[in-house]
């Protein structure tokens, strides 16, 4: 992982906790995100665009709605993952 991809990724507290929610629900609404988090729906939006962009995120749309998953086949995400899981005392062994 390049320094700029993790500063990038973890630029932010709404990021982590982004990344906190995808990791617990796997799957999540944007609409739902915002109120499990309290944070205005622009503000997780641009956060998801920034998520996507580096390919830590992935978007499903079906009509209006957004659904939100951590990308599942990228290393750095599944890294990503078992840091927080092991930062939380969440391991769960294979």
């Amino acid at each position: 992982m390049s320094t700029s991809f993790i500063e990038n990724v973890f630029s932010s507290r709404i990021r982590i906790r982004i990344i906190r929610a995808l990791i617990k629900y796997r799957e999540i609404n944007i609409t739902k995100l915002s109120r499990e988090l309290n944070v205005n729906h622009k503000v997780i939006e641009y956060h998801i665009e920034a998520l996507k962009r580096l390919g830590v995120a992935e978007e499903k749309r079906f009509g209006r709605i957004r659904i939100i998953k951590l990308s599942e086949n990228d290393p750095r995400v599944l890294a990503i993952e078992r840091l927080f899981l092991e930062l939380e005392g969440n391991n769960q062994p294979a």
